[in-house]
């Protein structure tokens, strides 16, 4: 409050002649009532953990000084969230020139931030504010805009004065700001340039920096589990080609309205975003690809139909790869599995799982791959044949995902079976 309150002790005698000099209890200028300049890093650290009893630092603090229309003062914080079971709900105390009026009013932080915590210092609003006052008042909306406002220029600042300052917290931060662009247009509008990805490197890149990497091809690759798809990740490292990890529910909502967005620029209108398993590159394939013969094709799909058990429909391609090392790998529908995933994730596919198209791709300089083609020709009803194709696919199936428990016993026994023939 403005004015000395003092605290004294009746209880306590006073010695003769003894001269005490009280010291007023509250703090008659806070930290949101003076310049920001003139207030340093360890003093906003200090008054957020004071008031909201928090033993870590904050990620960073928007100090808002509002004059005219709007005139109203405070600090936001954005507070460190350790893991995901952290409590993730925000604290916003209202003030009325500094007199304290409510504890939380998340009616004027935008839904999309509501872990932020914080003082806001209104003399506009009553002191009798009521929730639905809050949620019908035109200034108060004004706050909320004024707010995210804010937050924007925070986080453009921190990206172009503070990079790596920036790098180290979008981790935390990264989820909110992603929901923040899918609820609020003008919020994707303010960062929109300064969404960061994280490469399979651990390093962090906007859109334009992988853009204007080396061996760009309109396309953004991503992993959604570096682990599972390790094997695909290193094809595209080993051509120095940019892998980011997406590995968030929210990320599929994010790169599918991302991708809608740049579709309506000129610039970045013909990019597309595809799993490492959903799409080889052009720069994998070695320069001089030899091509197989739409007969020799036909066969091998037989082959492999008959190997696997698979129906009609399913896709064999060949090509010659730079990595002669992987004999096959499973191509998914970048399309399908979206549409597969979103079913899922909304119900409509848990007891009906929706059909995704899937390409095995042979990698014809693979020794053995080389083999099955040569044995097939001289020998096209040999057993070994069905059970080598059976081995290319199921290996490229364990690089693709996890086997079930059937799946993994039978690929155990039919390696080793596979082995004794050799």
């Amino acid at each position: 409050m403005p004015y000395d309150i003092f605290f004294t002790d009746l209880s306590e005698e006073k010695k003769e002649g003894e001269e005490k000099k009280e010291e007023p209890i509250n703090d008659k200028n806070p930290l949101w009532q003076r310049k920001a300049q003139d207030i340093t890093p360890e003093e906003y650290n200090e008054f957020y953990k004071k008031v909201f009893s928090d033993y870590k630092d904050p990620l960073f603090s928007i100090h808002i000084n509002a004059d005219y229309p709007l005139n109203f003062k405070g600090i936001l914080y954005f507070p460190k969230i350790s893991h995901e079971y952290d409590n993730m709900e925000g604290q916003v105390k209202l003030y009325y020139n500094q007199v304290f009026v409510a504890d939380n009013i998340k009616e004027v932080i935008p839904e999309y931030m509501l872990m932020l915590k914080g003082v806001l210092d209104c003399p506009e609003l009553p002191l009798n504010v009521s929730r639905s006052y809050l949620q019908t008042n035109g200034y108060v909306n004004k706050i909320s805009a004024h707010i995210v406002k804010k937050i924007g220029d925070k986080l453009a600042s921190l990206f172009n004065l503070e990079r790596e300052k920036y790098e180290g917290f979008w981790d935390d931060i990264k989820p909110f700001v992603e929901y923040g662009c899918l609820r609020d247009e003008k919020f994707f509008t303010r960062v929109k340039d300064i969404v960061l990805f994280k490469t399979t490197e651990g390093n962090y890149i906007t859109l334009k920096e992988y853009a204007e990497s080396e061996n760009f091809d309109k396309t953004v690759y991503y992993s959604d589990d570096v682990i599972r798809q390790s094997r695909y990740i290193s094809l595209f490292k080993n051509e120095n080609i940019k892998v980011v990890v997406l590995d968030k529910l929210i990320d599929a909502n994010f790169i599918s309205m991302l991708e809608q967005k740049l579709s309506e620029s000129e610039e970045y209108k013909d990019i597309k975003f595809v799993r490492v398993d959903s799409g080889l590159s052009g720069k994998l394939k070695k320069e001089d690809s030899q091509k197989v013969s739409e007969e020799k094709l036909k066969t091998l799909t037989a082959l492999f139909q008959k190997a696997i058990g698979a129906d009609e429909k399913f896709n064999l391609s060949c090509e010659s790869l730079k990595d002669s090392e992987i004999p096959a790998i499973l191509n998914i529908s970048e399309q399908s599995r979206r549409f597969s995933d979103m079913m899922k994730m909304y119900g409509g596919g848990a007891n009906m799982p929706m059909p995704i198209e899937e390409t095995l791709v042979l990698n014809l300089t693979n020794p053995l791959v080389e083999k099955i083609s040569v044995k097939l020709e001289e020998n096209p009803n040999d057993e070994l044949n069905s059970a080598l194709a059976k081995q290319v696919y199921m290996l490229a199936l364990v690089a693709q995902r996890q086997l079930s428990a059937d799946e993994l016993k039978n690929f155990i026994s039919d390696s080793v079976s596979l082995y004794n023939q050799l």
